[in-house]
């Protein structure tokens, strides 16, 4: 007989009602506390294998208290470079090659959403331009079937104006609370009503009126409607799952006054203090959200997941960095930054942990991570989706869908099982729009330490050893081309098996050849 999740899920509920000694909530409430542009390098937690000037930086203990309490991936990854494609990537449980929501939306058209300039020689293919629309087999349409309440707090930026996925209530959403079709605030300050002063831009965040009289910074309003919501679901005695997605730390980069002052103080520029400050906002926002959990008596019940949607933001509108003055360097020792094929554009922080741990729970016992601990195995946004159905109860090998994530509950604990090697893909058949380095329409695969990338710009090939290059220093291509050869034929594999779309030439009106590898 095959032992799953489901199984010993169900296994634990019938226990846990013969016993009936001690109150607790048949299914675990599961937080996604989910920051927009977050980069590896953007917190005082660190990911790397020692401290870095960036570590030194930032104050965000709420973050390191998560690090000593939960399990810390130190190769976590976006599905994409930018955005709507790693969102997608979580409720849909399927990769942006797969899906083909490879780009950042908000306008329903795709000429209308291009990226390139007129003179660059690629375009966009025809992508789903719409983003994720209602679907039943959507990670929140399942768990609303499973008795969840479903919560979205902050930015949705799943589907395109004049669409039903623009707004996360027709996605599966119970609740939602200032989420819409943009990808970032028009404002954070409640005096600029967070953007609607101007009542036909379709960046103002919605929903907020009543604290436009007030000076509360956007995430802070959040944090307080996102508390309310939790409140409501605990009085109702219902489980939830609660996609707590900041604005934060999203352009356009403003100073929350609560911290912008001490960075100052600390001689840190004034754009960099100001990006800083959004930073520790969004820590003390997780702090707030965690205390209610414990003042709500749910603590041990909740699981607390943190990711980021891509890279952290680094060709524009930054200022100068602790190691050195200029764009692509706010990411270091990773390369490059959001919108980018290299590390920096995809490579993210994340953790998991209980918010409050309790050996003798069975839910933890079910699904047991190791406090002050981290494992280097190398996920994948897409793997959200079957984790959190698994942590929901339901049966993964009896569900009639077909994700390309893979469940991590098994690298949740130190003594987990130990998972097989797989290929990771990321396709971005766009131009982001910066030029720099990485910022051209892309293929890239990494497989154990092996990383290749195919530029369709330029028709080049990319391969990098992360395990002794993290920063993708050294382009090895020509003195591994077996391992490169490899890699490039399963890329094409799977590209093929997915469907995933091409480039367009501008030249020609045609998709662009598909990547062959040749060595020289």
């Amino acid at each position: 007989m095959k032992i799953t999740y489901g199984f010993i899920f169900l296994l634990l509920l019938g226990m846990m009602g013969c016993v009936g000694k001690k109150k607790e909530s048949p299914k675990p409430n599961i937080m996604l506390f989910f920051v927009d542009d977050l980069g590896w390098q953007d917190t005082s937690v660190p990911f790397h294998t020692e401290k870095t000037p960036f570590n030194e930086r930032y104050q965000t203990p709420n973050m390191e208290r998560l690090a000593e309490q939960g399990r810390l991936f130190t190769n976590a990854y976006a599905a994409s470079p930018v955005c709507t494609p790693t969102r997608s990537s979580i409720i849909t449980g399927r990769n942006p090659g797969r899906t083909n929501i490879t780009n950042w939306t908000l306008k329903n058209d795709v000429k209308e959403q291009e990226t390139a300039r007129k003179s660059y020689p690629l375009r966009s293919p025809d992508w789903m331009v719409q983003g994720v629309q209602p679907d039943s087999s959507l990670l929140t349409s399942r768990l609303q079937r499973q008795g969840y309440r479903t919560i979205h707090v902050g930015k949705a930026h799943f589907g395109a104006l004049n669409t039903p996925g623009a707004n996360p209530l027709n996605i599966g959403f119970d609740v939602n609370i200032a989420g819409h079709a943009a990808g970032g605030p028009g404002s954070y300050l409640a005096k600029d009503e967070y953007g609607n002063i101007e009542s036909d831009s379709p960046w103002g965040v919605p929903g907020l009126q009543q604290y436009y009289d007030s000076d509360t910074f956007l995430t802070e309003a959040l944090t307080i409607e996102a508390n309310k919501a939790i409140d409501q679901a605990v009085a109702d005695s219902v489980p939830f799952f609660i996609n707590m997605a900041h604005y934060a730390v999203h352009a356009p980069i403003m100073a929350d006054k609560r911290y912008f002052k001490d960075y100052l103080a600390q001689g840190v520029d004034t754009a960099e203090a100001k990006y800083a400050s959004l930073i520790e906002g969004m820590d003390a926002s997780l702090g707030k959200l965690w205390q209610n959990l414990e003042e709500e008596g749910i603590a041990e019940n909740t699981m607390i997941l943190f990711m980021s949607d891509n890279g952290g933001l680094s060709v524009h509108g930054r200022g100068s960095t602790p190691m050195e003055t200029g764009a692509n360097t706010h990411n270091k020792p990773l390369r490059s930054g959001k919108g980018s094929a290299y590390e920096g554009g995809i490579r993210v922080p994340m953790m998991a942990a209980w918010a409050k741990r309790n050996e003798d729970s069975r839910l933890q016992q079910a699904f047991p991570i190791s406090a002050g601990s981290r494992t280097d195995t190398p996920v994948i946004s897409e793997d959200f989706y079957p984790t959190i159905l698994a942590l929901a109860g339901i049966d993964l090998e009896n569900l009639e869908y077909s994700a390309d994530g893979r469940s991590f509950l098994p690298l949740l604990s130190a003594k987990g099982e130990p998972q097989k090697e797989r290929l990771l893909l990321w396709h971005y058949p766009h131009k982001w729009g910066p030029d720099g380095p990485g910022y051209d329409p892309f293929t890239a695969v990494r497989e154990g330490p092996w990383k290749l990338i195919y530029f369709y710009k330029d028709q080049k090939w990319e391969l990098y050893n992360l395990e002794n290059d993290i920063g993708e220093k050294h382009n090895v291509v020509d003195q591994e081309p077996e391992v490169a050869r490899e890699l490039a034929e399963k890329m094409e594999a799977r590209m093929q098996e997915m469907g995933a779309q091409l480039p367009i030439s501008q030249e020609t009106g045609k998709a662009v050849a598909r990547p062959e590898f040749k060595s020289e």
